[in-house]
């Protein structure tokens, strides 16, 4: 045991010798490391720079919240930076939309959207769920084909972004619930519905008969007389 604790001294020894001997390179090599370190932390802070200020914008289709079966394409900005100068275009088979009677336009050339920030969206309507799963009519044609979203924009230095989109509505095939209204839009549905069965009653009360009690202290039992309702005496004074 003591020989071994004498041999591991002496190897330190014969290192610390060496270091000391050599303390120029040790101190060189210490240095070039410490820059090697200093210069990866600079890049990883400027690719968390850049990623901060880098947009995407993407495209897919969500249904409608109403529940009414419409089918809207979002352009959602996922990225962390502002997009700047948004333009989509569509790349898709003309008459397949066309049969499908889809809505939203594939028309190339358009105004750029101006800005979409970052964790923001812009939402249209793109069509109806029975047309572009072809179901509408006596020969179903079949859903839509798949088809893709070039979307191009910019960020806030200027640097151009591109991505590319692809969507097929069959995504959406054997899914079930989509005509589900939401719970505060169900209750509005049944709001504008009692209102309008107010209306109807409101105008057929028009017509019943009023009585207005005559009875007199004379009478031995209770006397009514048929009167018109003031309502309709009221449109005809109007009259």
């Amino acid at each position: 045991m003591n020989e071994m604790i004498e041999a591991t001294g002496g190897q330190l020894m014969v290192t610390f010798d060496w270091l000391n001997g050599n303390a120029s390179l040790v101190s060189a090599l210490a240095t070039v490391a410490i820059a090697w370190l200093t210069f990866q932390l600079a890049r990883e802070n400027r690719r968390l720079r850049q990623s901060g200020q880098e947009p995407q914008v993407v495209a897919y289709l969500l249904p409608h919240p109403d529940g009414n079966g419409a089918i809207n394409i979002v352009f959602a900005n996922v990225g962390l930076g502002l997009a700047k100068d948004v333009v989509f275009s569509i790349d898709c088979n003309d008459a397949d939309f066309k049969a499908h009677r889809v809505l939203m336009k594939t028309v190339k050339a358009h105004a750029p959207i101006n800005v979409i920030p970052s964790g923001e969206k812009i939402v249209a309507l793109f069509g109806l769920g029975v047309d572009l799963f072809g179901s509408r009519g006596e020969k179903p044609i079949g859903p839509l084909k798949p088809f893709s979203v070039k979307i191009t924009c910019k960020d806030v230095n200027g640097r151009q972004r591109n991505t590319i989109s692809n969507i097929d509505v069959m995504q959406f095939a054997g899914l079930s619930g989509f005509m589900a209204k939401p719970p505060l839009r169900s209750i509005e549905d049944t709001l504008k519905k009692m209102d309008r069965r107010f209306e109807v009653l409101a105008k057929a009360s028009k017509k019943f008969v009023s009585f207005v009690d005559t009875t007199s202290m004379k009478d031995e039992v209770r006397q009514f007389q048929k009167v018109d309702a003031p309502e309709e005496n009221a449109s005809e004074a109007s009259k």
